[in-house]
């Protein structure tokens, strides 16, 4: 069936709405069921409001399988309007209906670091509390690269007059086939749940150092094994690092982890990554291992072995607010980086909630006992099976429907697209 994407945007000078018009017909060449909706500006007034389009509803974002949200920044966040129609989502969300939906983001401002990755960031952190799917734009790609290489999504600079340049708009069409890409992926295996056995590998690195990050590692990836994946567990492995005990888990015991190389995530469907929390942040080991999977900075061409794969992350903290939260956010920052699209557990399952709520990852905080409680165990394992779930939906490449590479409007033309519906075709 053909993947269904909602474009919503809300914009004042038109910006916003040329990206989103031309992210709507990258979806299309797709072979996308696509939406362009604005949202109700409520501070203008339902009589000034400046474009045709069908004004947005909550209900848009349970009839799509991906988002595209475009919003201006407005003093490093999104505008008014767009967190409005954010917040009218709760009802929904309260239900559990929003998950597991693929979003991506679009902003604009008139300063190149006046806080357009702060904007995207902030709308992401609304999608993971969703239980969403976040997809950056691909850091490889030069049409992303040649507007800025927001590794988060797209962020451009208008012109004086509102208008936007080619690279700009084409940018934006090759993020909306990369959205619908996703979806289709992700819409094609959504009714083979759970997944048959072998039909998704998944990879779970840790800091196997750390005792409380191994536990929350077997459970992860016990939970894997639950729904049929084939896993990997694999430790950090250098200098000053010590061997892992193998000492036995909840999950039933597992003998020692393997050193984590590359290869590792690159055989993966999904990876889960988990870590002592040192100073707000993921401990180095793991925050460095992650760095190296990043496209290299020298311009090498081809993807990195994270590259469209969904990816989680679990720690271990001193306390409850010692970068329980925090951590998590700034390694999703980095998987963003390494093209992976960003999987949380999100408010997806009664575990969550009774783990302490956590929907950026699970979390354990050493304060709150000797050894990751029962509770927060069966969170981690909730994490492993929605990883098996998330590696199995994308595992495989969906190909546009019949009539689903058209080119797009004349004026957006390239030879980019061209190259990327040739890809696909």
């Amino acid at each position: 069936m053909r993947p269904r994407v909602a474009v919503v945007f809300h914009s004042r000078h038109g910006t916003m709405r040329a990206l989103a018009a031309s992210a709507a017909e990258g979806a299309r060449s797709f072979g996308a069921e696509v939406r362009l909706l604005r949202v109700a500006d409520v501070t203008a007034g339902p009589d000034r409001e400046p474009w045709p389009e069908t004004a947005a509803v909550p209900e848009d974002v349970l009839w799509a399988d991906g988002l595209v949200l475009a919003t201006p920044t407005y003093f490093g966040n999104v505008s008014g309007p767009f967190k409005h129609f954010l917040d009218a989502t709760s009802p929904l969300w309260k239900q559990g209906l929003l998950a597991d939906r693929v979003v991506t983001g679009m902003t604009s401002s008139t300063c190149v670091h006046g806080g357009r990755e702060a904007t995207l960031l902030t709308l992401y952190q609304t999608a993971y509390h969703w239980g969403a799917w976040t997809l950056g734009a691909e850091p490889g790609d030069p049409v992303f690269q040649r507007v800025g290489a927001n590794p988060y999504g797209l962020s451009v600079t208008p012109r004086r007059d509102g208008r936007l340049g080619e690279p700009e708009l084409t940018a934006a069409w090759a993020l909306g086939r990369r959205l619908a890409d996703a979806a289709a992926r992700a819409r094609a295996q959504a009714e083979s749940v759970p997944p048959e056995p072998g039909r998704s590998r998944v990879t779970v690195v840790h800091c196997a150092e750390d005792e409380a990050v191994r536990l929350l590692a077997q459970e992860c990836a016990a939970g894997a094994r639950e729904l049929g994946a084939e896993v990997r567990l694999r430790r950090l492995a250098g200098p000053g690092l010590p061997q892992e005990s193998g000492l036995p888990g909840r999950s039933g015991g597992a003998p020692p982890a393997a050193p984590a190389t590359a290869l590792d995530v690159t055989w993966a469907d999904a990876v889960a990554f988990g870590a002592p929390v040192r100073a707000g942040a993921v401990a180095a080991p793991l925050l460095g291992f992650v760095q190296s999977l990043a496209h290299p900075l020298d311009g090498v061409a081809g993807p990195g072995p994270l590259t469209g794969k969904p990816a989680s992350a679990f720690v271990a903290t001193g306390h409850p607010h010692a970068g329980s939260e925090s951590a998590l956010l700034s390694l999703h920052h980095v998987l963003h980086h390494c093209g992976a699209l960003v999987v949380p557990p999100g408010y997806t399952d009664p575990a969550v909630f009774a783990a302490g709520g956590n929907p950026y990852g699970t979390s354990y905080s050493r304060s709150t006992g000797p050894a990751p409680s029962a509770e927060v165990l069966a969170a981690a394992r909730h994490q492993g099976r929605r990883m098996a779930l998330a590696g199995h939906r994308l595992r495989r490449k969906a190909l546009p429907s019949e009539g689903g590479t058209a080119a797009a409007p004349g004026a957006h033309t390239s030879l980019d697209k061209e190259a990327l519906e040739k890809e696909a075709s």
